[in-house]
């Protein structure tokens, strides 16, 4: 069974763009070897990220990240086993408000592009998380 870790947090200072594609680039080729996919949001300065995958693979991943020094106040809130990936072709996909990557994802989280939207349906919980977190994110 496959098995979900959400959790949030905030970067020691605003990253760069440089700064976010380094860690992105990084965590698509890990994710890659380690069957590892999901889905991070930055949103200036403050961190949420979905990873999903085998449990024994998630739970290490999560645990190096614990130890990341650019991270701070990590609060793990999901951490479940799932019946099937909310974001099974991204190794990791990535948003920053700030970015023109925004637009590829707009499609599988739909809030983003419309935060009027009514909530989601409780069937996919880690969508769910996502939209609480983006629309109640005093920074944006």
């Amino acid at each position: 069974m496959e098995y979900c870790i959400v959790y949030i947090s905030a970067s020691k200072g605003l990253f760069s763009e440089v700064q976010l594609t380094s860690i992105l680039e990084h965590s698509r080729q890990s994710n890659s070897l380690l069957g590892i996919t999901g889905v991070m949001l930055y949103f200036n300065g403050s961190i949420i990220q979905v990873l999903e995958g085998e449990e024994e693979q998630v739970k290490t991943l999560y645990n190096t990240i614990r130890q990341d020094p650019r991270h701070t106040s990590i609060i793990q809130f999901f951490s479940h086993p799932i019946e099937k990936r909310s974001f099974s072709e991204w190794s990791m996909g990535y948003i920053s408000l700030s970015t023109n990557e925004l637009g590829r994802i707009k499609d599988q989280v739909p809030f983003i592009g419309d935060p009027t939207l009514p909530a989601l349906k409780q069937d996919n919980v880690i969508l769910s998380v996502l939209q609480t977190f983006y629309l109640n994110n005093y920074r944006n």
